[in-house]
């Protein structure tokens, strides 16, 4: 069935509902597979509910996980063995398969919500996630010299867009996201209070505190006829290409293994080290629970350890 057929199947279906028809019964969905549940469920959730950044990551998932493994299934036979099968396939990248696994579960839940499915025990419950270890990637004091020595060679030579390397400055004494600044606007900053009003952000609305660094940088920012302030070539859009700007510095810098998230990390271990409290740390990096600044609870305890024994011998 071509995806405008499977759109309008799924459309007349929902229409049945609406006009209060029975959606017990069995004609209105019978042979309704994921592939053809799938635009509907894209253009009534994703476009509707998730942001921008999520929706790319979750289409991915969509074409190269679910709908492979579960695309030609009738969503009302897809059954936890299943699932498990997909969930084996890709073993391999037990994140990914992780996050499949929750779009799937909420595919199958909206399913049932609007009535295309019976109600039953979705497929995806009690379905365990693979153990994952967080990548955790911090920069010495020699790789942030180094880091930091290779920016001023790129802007030397102009190696790259001064925007680019301005940008991951930035990135270094806010330990922003990097669409956070990417995506910065000039009716976002709030220079004469030191902070930056983003009004989205992966948490929502978020206040970024400025260091005294991090405001000259951006007090000579040109400005430009674009609504951000990081435009790309083009001066209008935000700027594109970051990654592979980023991936020959890194590589220059001899930081190979180094990912732009990384700067984020590394900002927090930093103040951990100088004695911020997580919670202050968190706030800095715009956490919306101390659950997420607990992984830099190990850096806390070494600053305490190290401080213990700076008069350890006193107490014996």
């Amino acid at each position: 069935m071509a995806l405008e057929q499977a759109r309008d199947k799924a459309r007349v279906m929902l229409g049945e509902l609406a006009k209060g028809n029975d959606p017990t019964k069995q004609n209105q969905r019978v042979g309704v597979t994921l592939s053809q549940f799938c635009p509907l469920f894209v253009k009534d959730h994703f476009d509707k509910h998730i942001k921008p950044s999520t929706t790319r990551t979750y289409h991915s998932l969509l074409t190269t996980v679910i709908l492979p493994a579960l695309g030609k299934r009738r969503l009302d036979t897809i059954t936890r063995s299943d699932v498990e099968a997909m969930m084996n396939r890709n073993s391999n990248r037990p994140t990914t398969a992780n996050h499949a696994l929750v779009l799937l579960k909420l595919m199958l839940d909206k399913a049932q919500q609007w009535e295309l499915m019976p109600p039953a025990l979705n497929a995806c419950s009690n379905i365990s996630k693979f153990k994952t270890q967080p990548k955790e990637r911090y920069l010495s004091n020699e790789e942030r010299a180094s880091l930091i020595s290779t920016l001023n060679q790129f802007e030397r030579g102009q190696l790259a867009q001064q925007n680019a390397i301005t940008l991951i400055r930035l990135l270094m004494m806010t330990g922003c996201r990097k669409n956070e600044i990417v995506m910065l606007r000039w009716d976002e900053l709030q220079l004469d209070e030191g902070v930056l009003r983003l009004k989205d952000s992966k948490t929502g609305r978020k206040d970024v505190i400025l260091s005294i660094d991090a405001i000259n940088i951006l007090q000579t920012a040109p400005n430009n006829h674009s609504e951000y302030v990081f435009p790309g070539k083009d001066g209008i859009k935000p700027i594109q290409g970051l990654q592979k700007i980023w991936e020959r510095v890194r590589k220059t810098a001899g930081l190979d293994d180094v990912r732009i998230h990384d700067i984020r990390h590394t900002f927090a271990s930093i103040a951990v080290s100088n004695g911020l409290p997580l919670y202050e740390v968190g706030r800095l990096l715009g956490h919306a629970s101390m659950q997420s600044t607990q992984r830099y609870a190990h850096l806390d305890r070494s600053r305490l350890q190290e401080s213990l024994n700076t008069f350890s011998k006193k107490l014996i």
